[in-house]
């Protein structure tokens, strides 16, 4: 009994992977498609300060160790 209680209670539970979301609207996809582009820009705006941060210390280190 307890077995059959499992594998009914398994296979109700499992019945959410087979369902299907609905398609996003076309208004959905413009402000994902929005979304993407801003994270782009700060991704890239990101890494260029991360690479202007690092020639810095960089060039700290490389003069601390010129002075020494």
């Amino acid at each position: 009994m307890k077995r059959m209680i499992t594998l009914m209670l398994a296979t109700l539970l499992s019945a959410g992977v087979w369902a299907k979301l609905p398609e996003p609207s076309a208004e959905q996809q413009a402000a994902a498609a929005e979304k993407k582009i801003k994270a782009d820009e700060a991704k890239v705006k990101s890494d260029a300060l991360l690479a202007a941060t690092q020639d810095r210390v960089a060039e700290r280190y490389k003069a601390m160790m010129q002075a020494k």
